[in-house]
């Protein structure tokens, strides 16, 4: 695979992975998990913002 990464996280994709790349940018449709995932995500922020901002966790044990 035609993939470099560097020390700081960048990524650079190489002639034919790129062209695959950018044509799934371009015409590639996200699977309904993604569709679920985003939509709950949107959800969460709706809230987090009608909570004044504010954000707990409960960290459970595991078992």
């Amino acid at each position: 695979m035609a993939i470099k990464s560097h020390a700081f996280g960048r990524v650079t994709l190489t002639e034919k992975d790129a062209k695959k790349f950018e044509a799934q940018v371009t015409y590639g449709r996200p699977k309904a998990a993604a569709h679920e995932s985003a939509k709950r995500g949107v959800e969460l922020a709706r809230r987090l913002k009608d909570s004044g901002g504010k954000l707990t966790f409960s960290i459970q044990p595991a078992e």
